[in-house]
């Protein structure tokens, strides 16, 4: 099987039975010869996903039939970010996947169509946000949406940054320390930046060393602005914390070694993630009680026991596209209103289990004000025991930071 017809397949369960990219990638990458090839292909196709819809409207009288619009894609995307493959030969390879997959009678259609792609793009819209749209890749309404809360240069600024390759580490001082890390990366010739706002942390190139230290469990890979959430929780001595949505665990661990005496309860509403926390936690040598819960169900068990609660709710995830590119699909107005529905029941929920005086966080990694500042406005309007202590939206910037939203909002005293 050609390493092409790996990236089909992966592809087409992505767009045909709307299957995680990073789990069909996972799944398929086996059967692949060159597998940074694969990768690279499937990834820049989710990623100008958008962009691409576009082009393939402005070229062809009619829709394609679904596996004749992943085709075209992946060609498309051949002439364009694959610097090593001639234009020609990524027609023909593509032309060739055509008649591979059994789909020889479309072979002169995506012949004609990528061979004009080559010659020549379609114009970009004139409209600036339709513009912004077919540039960034990103779904018109989004576009519009960013554009009405942070203005048109801010959100082409965070649109159209470039990505960055290094992944954000946190040290385990319950193992190792930060210097002795960086000695051990540095010696290998691993790409390293320092972290000068968390004194345990660092950027770092995923590769073979930085993922044995990983596995040894004196490193992890926790995005800065999942650390940045749990700084904000102010977790001390002796704390109870409640962790209500909490697979893969990050923000778990992090809060079981953030202080003497730390106790977490680790809750998620599917069984096998509460293993992927419990793997975790042995990893990086730590305690937790992890338990399986409904975060929109009430547990009485639980009222007024807590001094910390994180509520890192389900969301759109639209603040780590840069990381998940398929994360655009198959989401629109309805699915958010549904998202919204579900988070504004977790908070209140979270808000039961809050001690007097105690705190409560919630976040997500999305930058949709409708999930974000309208949950926690309403929260506060309904619950008045809570006031809101601090909020902060963060914007991608290709240095490191996603886009994320956290509120810590304090319980009045008794």
């Amino acid at each position: 099987m050609s390493d092409l017809k790996v990236c089909y397949n992966i592809l087409s369960q992505v767009y045909k039975q709307q299957a995680y990219g990073s789990i069909s990638l996972t799944g398929k990458l086996g059967e692949a010869e060159n597998r940074d090839f694969v990768t690279r292909l499937v990834y820049g196709v989710l990623q100008n996903d958008v962009k691409y819809d576009y082009y393939i409207g402005r070229m062809t009288a009619k829709k394609p039939q679904n596996s004749a619009i992943i085709l075209l894609k992946i060609g498309m995307y051949c002439i364009e970010g694959m610097d090593s493959m001639p234009d020609y030969a990524a027609v023909n390879n593509v032309v060739e996947l055509t008649k591979e997959i059994g789909k020889q009678g479309s072979s002169g259609f995506i012949n004609g169509v990528l061979k004009a792609f080559c010659r020549q793009r379609p114009a970009l819209p004139t409209e600036a946000s339709q513009r912004l749209s077919v540039e960034a890749s990103v779904p018109l309404w989004i576009v519009k949406n960013y554009i009405r809360r942070f203005g048109a240069e801010k959100t082409r600024e965070f649109l159209t940054c470039a990505p960055f390759e290094l992944e954000h580490a946190r040290v385990n001082l319950l193992r190792t320390d930060k210097e002795k890390v960086l000695a051990k990366l540095v010696a290998a010739g691993v790409d390293c930046i320092d972290d000068p706002r968390n004194a345990d942390c660092f950027f770092v190139r995923n590769c073979q060393k930085s993922r044995q230290l990983f596995d040894a469990g004196e490193i992890t890979f926790q995005s800065l602005t999942s650390v940045e959430c749990c700084k904000t929780a102010e977790v001390r001595s002796g704390d109870n914390v409640l962790d209500m949505c909490a697979a893969p665990g990050g923000k778990s661990v992090y809060f079981a070694g953030a202080a003497d005496g730390v106790k977490v309860l680790s809750c998620d509403v599917y069984h096998h993630r509460l293993e992927l926390i419990q793997q975790y936690a042995r990893r990086m040598g730590v305690r937790l009680d992890v338990r399986l819960m409904d975060a929109t169900v009430y547990n009485k068990a639980l009222e007024s026991a807590y001094d910390v609660v994180l509520c890192d709710v389900p969301c759109s995830g639209f603040g780590v596209a840069a990381k998940k590119p398929d994360v655009y699909l198959f989401k629109d107005k309805d699915k958010i209103f549904s998202l919204t529905q579900t988070q504004s029941r977790i908070l209140e929920n979270g808000a039961r289990y809050v001690k007097a005086g105690g705190t409560i966080v919630y976040s997500t990694c999305t930058l949709m004000k409708e999930e974000n500042e309208d949950i926690v406005k309403k929260f506060l309007k309904s619950d008045r025991r809570f006031t809101l202590e601090s909020q902060h939206t963060y914007l991608p910037d290709g240095k490191g930071t996603d886009g994320f939203f956290v509120a810590k909002m304090r319980r009045e005293k008794a």
